[in-house]
């Protein structure tokens, strides 16, 4: 009695390294049978799978594109702004201008601007300026447009090979009726759904890449605007200089009084 917990323990240990062993089995047996040549499937595709795969390519250069271009130098560089901040504040515009002249930058486009306009009202600048931005913008959006393009035509063209293939295999059962071979069927079937596989893969991250490139341009319009708030108030705000119009003339009237009160005593004296 004593060891029959101990050969029931046996027992279980040794169904168990079984159990462990088909399974270890089945599953090296499954992979080497089910292993999938993802180049030879693709190409089963025929047309639309070249089609896609030149979507792809297309897709690509644009994202490259736009991981080079998309970038705060582009927009909005740090180093700029700050000099561009100190050259406002002290008024020097010919600094302003010859700094944004060195860069690139849609910053510097502004700056220079901004620097060789100084005579016009502040309202008629600030509207030049924005609309200077909003072009700039604009522009952004639509080079990246066609990463939204791809990202929509792909699903559609996986699609239309995948009605395509689901065509060729049921003319193939009406050709072969009762007697046609199931492994046929599968492979027109798999066929079939190969390209909508690949429309997907091609989507998906072209799809994810416009959104985050549109919201990185949308965050550098913001950057951009916030900058030339601080760039431009300290010398062109409308109440600065209409506080500051008057003075000079108030100046004159009191000179001209002070001067010719002596005038006016002398007269009362002689």
């Amino acid at each position: 009695m004593k060891s029959f917990p101990n050969l029931f323990l046996f027992f279980f240990l040794g169904v168990l390294s079984v159990s462990a062993q088909t399974t270890t089995s089945v599953a090296l047996e499954s992979e080497a049978s089910g292993t999938i040549d993802w180049v030879a499937e693709i190409l089963k595709g025929g047309t639309v799978s070249i089609v896609l795969i030149g979507v792809a390519f297309i897709g690509l250069v644009f994202f490259i594109e736009r991981l080079i271009v998309v970038r705060s130098g582009t927009f909005v560089p740090g180093k700029l702004a700050k000099q561009l901040k100190r050259h406002a504040d002290r008024g020097d515009f010919e600094a302003m201008e010859s700094a944004g002249r060195r860069s690139k930058s849609v910053l510097g486009q502004i700056a220079r601007y901004v620097a060789s306009h100084t005579h016009i009202p502040f309202e008629i600048l600030s509207f030049g300026v924005t609309d200077m931005i909003s072009r700039a913008i604009s522009k952004q959006h639509q080079r990246t447009y066609p990463l939204a393009v791809v990202a929509t035509i792909s699903p559609l063209l996986g699609l239309l090979g995948t009605i395509i293939g689901m065509i060729e295999s049921f003319q193939k059962v009406a050709l072969m009726g009762d007697t046609g071979d199931a492994s046929v069927l599968a492979d027109s079937i798999g066929k079939a759904l190969i390209t909508t596989a690949l429309g997907l893969i091609i989507a998906i991250p072209a799809l994810a890449a416009y959104h985050f490139f549109k919201s990185r341009v949308n965050s550098f319009g913001i950057q951009l605007e916030e900058s030339l708030d601080g760039l431009m108030a300290p010398w062109l705000h409308p109440e600065t200089t209409e506080a500051s119009a008057p003075e000079p003339e108030t100046a004159v009237a009191d000179e001209s009084e002070t001067v010719a009160t002596p005038e006016a005593e002398g007269e009362g004296v002689r």
